[in-house]
């Protein structure tokens, strides 16, 4: 994992950012000689997970939801991710 420091992190922040998201490894950006924060890439699995799995995993987990619950109507528009395009 290579280091950077945050004075050349900062002037070279968006070849980094690439460097990492092609890559996949993570890198270290340093504050006076220590490491200060890791720059790692969104993991794809976890960026995407809907609330729904989690709703069905609760579910098979405790049963179904009381009747009284009314769950909402599930779109089935896939939205970007807040991530992309920024």
């Amino acid at each position: 994992m290579e280091t950077f420091a945050l004075y050349d992190a900062k002037n070279r922040l968006s070849e980094l950012c690439n460097r990492v998201a092609e890559s996949g490894e993570p890198c270290v950006i340093s504050r006076r000689g220590k490491p200060y924060v890791k720059l790692v890439p969104v993991d794809e699995a976890g960026a995407n997970a809907s609330v729904w799995g989690s709703v069905e995993e609760a579910q098979a987990k405790y049963g179904p939801l009381d009747e009284a619950f009314e769950l909402p109507i599930r779109s089935r528009e896939i939205r970007p991710s807040p991530l992309e395009g920024a």
